[in-house]
């Protein structure tokens, strides 16, 4: 007869452990995403108030001295000027409609003593023939120079700059396309440019000054181009 009091006991069965659903809401999760959205805030913060360029006017092409600005004339950018930036004037300022008092150049930003209120003046426009002028561009300087039977070459208006220009066909330039150039004058520089286009064969030359050249001595009368010639 077998004991069973010897019989060996069998081993306990292991107590199966249930898989936990994992949690997203774990506290170390969520102090890392708090962490780097301080980083991020304090670092926006560091580069905003280190930055402390402010917008200001600059030219967008070329302009003479006397030119009446447009809005095609300008750009805004965004510039460190320091203790200067007092003396340049900022983009929220309206400057159309006024005049430079030096020739600028493409890319400089537009200084307060730059720019004033534009003289009384006269709009005038000249037409030119094709072969008589070569591709002008607003904010240029110009020389203006008359010619009919009686006289050659001269200089009708000089160093003026040019408000306005285009292209223009027509009959009056036959098939090739001519060109119409917009000058503010004086009232009597203004009389002198309408009376030459009325003068009997009269012929308009026109030539840029670059920023170097001196304006020509601008002749005193009219009179010897107005005679009838042979």
């Amino acid at each position: 007869m077998t004991d069973t009091s010897l019989r060996r006991a069998d081993p306990a069965s292991p107590v199966p452990r249930r898989l936990t659903r994992p949690r997203w809401l774990d506290a170390r999760l969520i102090g890392g995403v708090v962490l780097v959205l301080v980083s991020v805030l304090l670092g926006s913060l560091l580069v905003s108030s280190a930055d402390h360029r402010r917008p200001v006017w600059s030219l967008s092409r070329d302009v003479a001295a006397g030119t009446v600005l447009t809005g095609a004339d300008l750009r805004p950018v965004r510039v460190q000027l320091g203790m200067a930036a007092s003396r340049y004037l900022g983009s929220d300022v309206a400057v159309a409609g006024r005049t430079v008092r030096h020739s600028l150049r493409a890319g400089e930003l537009l200084a307060l003593a730059e720019v004033t209120d534009p003289e009384p003046g006269v709009t005038v426009t000249i037409p030119m023939q094709p072969e008589n002028a070569p591709e002008i561009s607003r904010g240029e300087r110009i020389t203006l120079w008359l010619s009919t039977k009686t006289c050659r070459g001269v200089v009708l208006l000089s160093g003026v700059p040019v408000q306005d220009a285009g292209k223009v066909s027509g009959s009056a330039f036959g098939s090739t396309a001519g060109s119409l150039l917009v000058v503010r004058v004086s009232a009597a520089d203004a009389k002198r440019v309408v009376s030459a286009l009325d003068l009997d064969g009269a012929v308009l030359r026109a030539g840029v000054l670059s920023a170097a050249e001196q304006p020509e001595p601008q002749s005193a009368s009219l009179a010897g181009c107005a005679g009838t010639g042979r």
